[in-house]
């Protein structure tokens, strides 16, 4: 795996801070962003508004940079 940009490691962090709280989440920062949900009908939406965002910008919405 290549080294994290900074914005994957704030993800990461901000996943690691939400884990421990226990709370749903979805950030998104210039070159990453990141999403834990279950039932959090807030985070759900911000997230398919930022899918939606990311088709228009010819972004591939489905990349997973922590693989």
């Amino acid at each position: 795996m290549k080294e994290l940009t900074k914005s994957q490691q704030f993800c990461l962090e901000i996943k690691k801070l939400a884990k421990k709280y226990n709370l749903p989440f979805f950030v998104v920062t210039d070159g990453a962003s990141a999403i834990v949900n279950k039932d959090c009908p807030a985070v759900y939406h911000a997230r398919q508004a930022h899918i939606q965002w990311e088709k228009e910008n010819h972004i591939n919405s489905k990349h997973n940079w922590e693989k």
